[in-house]
This record gives C-alpha cells, sequence and structure tokens, in this order.
C-alpha cells in the first residue's frame, strides 16, 4: 500500500517532456514539400490573382480560413514562408495558440507581406511581424542565425526576398552568400537557393532581417 502510494507521489511529479525545438519544427515541415518543380512559382502583381495570398493551400483556424490556397499548388515567398508559420504554429499549439485570435494571425500576415495599416514598417517584414506580434524575437547579429530562422533580404537591385534561412557560405571565415529554401522562378518554385553578397544583384548585408520563433522580446499587447 505504501509503495503503491510512493509510485503515484512519483508518477505525479515525472519531469515533463522538453518542448519542440521551432526551429526543428520549422525544418520538419520544410521537408513535407516536394522540390521538383511540382509545386511552381507564381506572383501575379496585377489581374484577378492579385489578391491571392500565395499560399498553396486553404489553411483555417478556429474555423476561420487565414489562407486560400491554390488549385495548382503554386506559391510565391511571402505567401510560402508564411504558409510554414502557419503550419509550424499548428504544430507546437493546435487549433489553440495561447491569446491569439485569427483577427490577429491576419494582422501577422498583413506584416509579413508588408500590407499593414496599423504598422508602415516595409523592410523587415517577416522579422517585423514574428516580433512584433509577439510569436518571436529579432536575431539580432548575423552570426547567430539558425537553419529554421526566418528571413527577409533586400538586393542592391531593390528586389526583395522572404525565405528560410538554411546556412551561410563562408569565404576566408567572411559571410559571402546566403543558402536558404524559398519559393523562386530559379528554382521552378519550391526549392533550395544560393545567392551571394557581392556585385549589384547581390544581397545587402545591412539589409538581411532575420528571426526566430519562440520566446518574444516584444512586451506590449498585440494589436
Amino acid at each position: 500500500m505504501k509503495r503503491a502510494a510512493v509510485l503515484a507521489f512519483l508518477a505525479g511529479c515525472a519531469i515533463p517532456p522538453p518542448a519542440p525545438d521551432p526551429n526543428a519544427v520549422v525544418l520538419d515541415v520544410l521537408r513535407a514539400y516536394p522540390t521538383d518543380g511540382s509545386y511552381p512559382y507564381y506572383w501575379p502583381r496585377t489581374g484577378k490573382d492579385a489578391s491571392w495570398d500565395g499560399t498553396t493551400e486553404e489553411i483555417r483556424y478556429q474555423g476561420t480560413r487565414i489562407t486560400q490556397g491554390d488549385a495548382q499548388r503554386r506559391s510565391y515567398c511571402c505567401g510560402l514562408t508564411y504558409e510554414v508559420f502557419l503550419k509550424v504554429l499548428r504544430r507546437l499549439h493546435g487549433e489553440a495558440i495561447p491569446g491569439v485570435t485569427a483577427q490577429d494571425l491576419h494582422e501577422t500576415r498583413r506584416r509579413w507581406y508588408g500590407d499593414s495599416k496599423q504598422a508602415p514598417e516595409r523592410r523587415r517584414l517577416v522579422a517585423f511581424a514574428i516580433e512584433s506580434m509577439g510569436f518571436g524575437a529579432q536575431v539580432a547579429r548575423l552570426e547567430d542565425a539558425r537553419p529554421g530562422d526566418f528571413v527577409q533580404f533586400w538586393r542592391h537591385s531593390g528586389s526583395g526576398h522572404s525565405a528560410v534561412f538554411l546556412d551561410w557560405i563562408r569565404e576566408d571565415g567572411r559571410i559571402a552568400g546566403l543558402k536558404y529554401w524559398s519559393s523562386q522562378k530559379s528554382t521552378r518554385g519550391i526549392g533550395t537557393a544560393v545567392e551571394r553578397l557581392r556585385g549589384p544583384d547581390g544581397i545587402k548585408p545591412d539589409e538581411i532581417y532575420l528571426a526566430r520563433l519562440g520566446k518574444s522580446t516584444h512586451t506590449e499587447p498585440r494589436r
């Protein structure tokens, strides 16, 4: 009887399993996407499809549609990374993210894409969305980036890209390029690509914005 009581007490004091590493979950979500061109790139800037979210599938949260999806599984960069973000949240929290409403996710999307009227941030985008909406924090130093971080970068040409960080390309110990996963023409849709930091079309090293899901440094309530 006494032994049974002790065992019951110990069972109640069992240490819970550690929380999943969000970056590991991000990378696991990426692996589920084909990279053979069957999920093509498509970015309609005008016309009837211009309001499309750029996501491959419809995702709902608590009964509300958050993304539209596409019958041909097409995507463009920020749409795909936002879709990955939603899938990671679902893996981590299910259908009940503490303190998060469907409207919060819609506002996160607007900031992710640079469309928010509440917050006119147009450069950090994914990093700003994740940090300002309380889903994580911006990675302050490039050297601290980890595979599975989200990244928004801008090129000397003026164009930008939304992606998931995979690794740095280094030369003589210095960062010379960026390896990432996203949706782009060069990979016929979803795939892994590498871009350099030099040259007229290269990435601007001072405009690489990284963010990591997890503990937030943002103390204000979501707006």
